[in-house]
């Protein structure tokens, strides 16, 4: 019984170091571990997968104005919006602080951008009550192709990224698409 014990506390320990113990979604390090198996399939069947890079408008001044507390009310009630929003064999991360990734298999295109126009809408419209007051925020999208937009997985990324500095220079609260006329290498990201 010892080794079945120490089995499941060893699980259960890796478990803890692929999840985001706040929302309970997989992190970075969980993305970092399934990237291979990911790309494998997506080459194995020539399909798509999209990536959502998305971020919280003016995020820290819900901390700075209502408290830690406040922020991690607003960063649980936004990732039951994102888990709710997509199919189960797709993948929403945690990827750090506020800002989320997406991974919607098998999808592409407009397909992709309804996706994320729905999740944007649905974060608009959301409430999230917090010590007396009720909170309303928004959320810009960035969207990039693997492999349309780039042959890599972490150059896409990177790209869904750009696109996601897009949506925030262009006023916020939108969701931007990758082209390549917005990637140059002398632009700052």
């Amino acid at each position: 019984a010892p080794v079945l014990e120490t089995k499941r506390l060893m699980e259960s320990l890796r478990d803890s170091t692929l999840r985001d113990p706040m929302t309970g979604l997989n992190n970075r390090r969980f993305l970092e571990e399934y990237v291979e198996t990911l790309v494998a399939s997506v080459q194995r069947k020539r399909a798509h997968a999209a990536i959502l890079m998305l971020d919280l408008d003016y995020f820290k001044m819900v901390n700075d104005t209502y408290g830690h507390d406040a922020g991690d009310a607003v960063l649980k009630a936004l990732s039951t919006v994102l888990k709710q929003s997509v199919r189960a064999a797709d993948l929403v991360i945690r990827y750090g602080g506020e800002e989320f990734l997406i991974i919607l298999l098998d999808t592409s295109g407009e397909a992709a951008e309804r996706v994320a126009e729905n999740i944007r809408n649905t974060v608009e419209n959301l409430k999230v009550p917090v010590s007396g007051v009720v909170l309303q925020k928004t959320i810009s999208i960035g969207i990039a192709d693997f492999p349309d937009d780039s042959e890599t997985f972490w150059q896409a990324v990177k790209f869904a990224d750009v696109a996601l500095y897009q949506a925030k220079e262009q006023g916020r609260n939108r969701v931007i698409r990758f082209n390549p006329a917005m990637w140059s290498d002398n632009k700052e990201y």
